[in-house]
């Protein structure tokens, strides 16, 4: 919105003109974002408070709610995330150019991914008894149509991402590390016209299986970050940290200099959606400073499934989901934590690999303070950040 008030006056006043600078708007979108947060937060949480939406420990392991109970974590103001996603749309919108549409994809996904995790988190708060054991309250919305939820929200994301897109040369080439030094070339799958070799680079070109595989991301990353968010600040350090490795790719990725240079696919929208990252990287520090420990409120599937849906999607946007799973990998392993002791519960007889899942509650199991093991998880993100953009040549 600033972009479209102040460039025009240029001609009249030389210095608005700086506001055609994507790094400008990137960090004005980013500190307005972050202070919105911390604004906003106090009213949001005693709002939250006062509605009585406080967070209700419910979970099987009744060690596990024990140690919930201690640290005071039960009654809790929840769906803070609402915090995360009003900063971000509210620096986006001041300081991103709305004509471009992998910006609006995104604004779109995260918004959508944030009204489905509030049902989730409002049936839950209702204490509404659970069909399948009437003695026991549902635990927010049954999975199947939750998931159905968010492949219909990525389903809208990703064709209009794919829309956008179709006509950048090698957007929907899958580039295969490492496959040209075996003398390999790509398969065109899409019938496109690009490929990997076209680009100076192996790979398939996926065509339209570019939507169910951007669905697949989004379902899987919007999970994963849900799964992780079980302690305070857990969620939303790392997402702080993902978040801006991914602003920092969307800008090379998205300068006609660079990208080449890199040998990566140029995305002309890329520098723009680095602007709506920024943004998102400074709501999600925002509400951070209120989730931190000893949290004030806690983000609910309201917050970490509008992360998760954002990150996704950018990722899709400009074709790095790769930098996503290595920068991210906290919140991959979270999630095949979870994979892996229901597959060996199902197929080992009732054995298990950790104490708990997801992993980060295996560790407190394990007697770990509850701060040591948030900081762990931001440290191994901060590495894992540092090793995605040190291969950003190799994939």
């Amino acid at each position: 919105m600033i972009h479209y008030l102040l460039v025009p006056l240029a001609k009249y006043i030389e210095s608005f003109r700086f506001f055609e600078s994507i790094h400008l708007r990137a960090l004005c979108a980013g500190l307005t974002a972050f202070l919105i947060g911390i604004v906003i937060g106090p009213g949001i949480i005693d709002r939250l408070g006062q509605l009585r939406w406080r967070e209700r420990i419910a979970c099987d392991s009744a060690k596990l709610t024990e140690l919930n109970e201690k640290a005071g974590k039960s009654g809790t103001p929840t769906m803070g995330g609402m915090i995360l996603v009003l900063s971000t749309v509210t620096g986006t919108l001041l300081f991103a150019r709305l004509d471009q549409h992998l910006v609006l994809a995104a604004l779109w996904a995260m918004t959508a991914m944030g009204v489905l995790g509030g049902i989730d988190d409002r049936i839950k708060l209702m204490k509404l008894p659970d069909p399948k054991n009437p003695k026991r309250f549902r635990n927010g919305m049954d999975a199947w149509p939750k998931i159905w939820g968010q492949i219909m929200i990525g389903t809208v994301a990703m064709v209009w991402i794919w829309w956008t897109m179709a006509d950048v040369p090698g957007w929907d080439v899958f580039r295969v590390p490492g496959l040209s030094a075996l003398g390999l070339h790509s398969v065109g799958l899409g019938g496109m016209g690009w490929s990997g070799a076209d680009l100076g680079t192996s790979g398939f070109s996926l065509g339209p299986l570019m939507i169910p595989i951007g669905i697949f991301v989004l379902v899987a990353t919007s999970n994963a970050v849900n799964l992780t968010d079980g302690m305070d600040g857990l969620a939303a350090g790392c997402g702080v940290i993902v978040t801006l490795v991914l602003a920092v790719t969307s800008y090379l990725v998205g300068h006609i200099g660079l990208a080449p240079h890199l040998g990566e696919v140029f995305i002309p929208q890329g520098g723009e959606l680095s602007v709506f990252l920024c943004a998102l990287a400074g709501g999600t520090g925002g509400f951070l400073w209120w989730n931190c420990f000893p949290a004030r409120v806690f983000m609910g599937n309201t917050g970490s499934m509008a992360l998760g849906g954002a990150l996704a999607v950018a990722a899709m946007g400009m074709r790095q989901e790769f930098v996503l799973a290595v920068a991210g990998a906290a919140f991959v392993w979270e999630a095949v934590s979870v994979i892996l002791q229901v597959g060996s519960y199902k197929t080992r007889g009732g054995k298990r690999i950790f104490l708990i899942a997801p992993y980060h509650h295996h560790l407190q199991f394990k007697g770990w303070p509850e701060s040591r093991v948030v900081m762990s998880f931001w440290i191994g993100t901060a590495v894992c950040s540092v090793l995605a953009l040190g291969l950003q040549r190799v994939l």
